[in-house]
């Protein structure tokens, strides 16, 4: 559980950065910094910056299509469909304009291509 817990404050850490950075590049050292570990431990739970970016993409994936799919189960009428889909997205563009930086591919600049491919996918 305690892995678990440090994935997500890593995953958190990046996302604020990314909210209140807009436009910089995130570096492992100011991540680390943020978090208030060394470099090493973000590396002993992620492999690679490109992974943490993964693991936001997951958790916005996992997030918006679950309530999609169940907005899908509970409404039959296309425009309350649609209007309850489009209030998601934007209620989650508010919540997370770091996560959104990284959807929109504005903070994947001079990352790995598997990450700009994996947002197209979305």
């Amino acid at each position: 559980m305690k892995d678990r817990n440090r994935k997500q404050d890593i995953l958190e850490a990046l996302a604020r950065e990314l909210e209140s950075r807009p436009g910089a590049r995130i570096t492992t050292a100011k991540l680390a910094e943020a978090v208030g570990v060394s470099e090493a431990a973000l590396y002993r739970h992620f492999p690679s910056k490109a992974r943490m970016f993964e693991g936001l993409i997951s958790f916005a994936e996992d997030g918006i299509f679950t309530r999609i799919n169940q907005i899908l189960e509970e409404d039959r009428e296309t425009r309350q469909r649609s209007a309850r889909i489009l209030y998601l997205m934007l209620a989650f563009a508010e919540r997370n304009p770091g996560i959104v930086r990284v959807l929109l591919g504005d903070a994947l600049m001079g990352e790995h291509e598997r990450l700009h491919d994996r947002i197209e996918a979305f």
